[in-house]
């Protein structure tokens, strides 16, 4: 039966996975022999594939922040062009009711 998990987003997907990878491996590395646990390890390139991860990661952040504000300053935009048509009606309908006024009181 399969357990059934929210909708994430693919990069937090990929996140929990790495996640669960690395608790994977954490656990395979406490039972290697003693032996092995004294020579110096080899140096791995897990702490690079990190940092790029995290620079990916930042990059990532930082494209939704930037359309973030350009869907932003649209909707701000039209919102202020509707504001000033809407604004240039009421005006325009205030001036032909004042005139018709006008007339009316000739």
């Amino acid at each position: 039966m399969e357990i059934e998990r929210p909708h994430l987003h693919p990069l937090e997907e990929d996140m929990g996975r790495r996640l669960n990878k690395n608790t994977l491996n954490n656990r395979k590395t406490s039972m290697t022999p003693p032996e092995s646990r004294d020579s110096t390890p080899a140096r791995s390139e897990k702490p690079n594939t990190e940092d790029e991860e995290e620079m990916d990661l930042k990059n990532y952040l930082r494209k939704m922040i930037e359309t973030f504000k350009e869907e932003t300053r649209k909707s701000l935009k039209e919102i202020e062009e509707k504001t000033s048509k809407n604004l240039h009606e009421v005006e325009k309908k205030t001036n032909q009711k004042i005139q018709e006024i006008n007339k009316f009181l000739k």
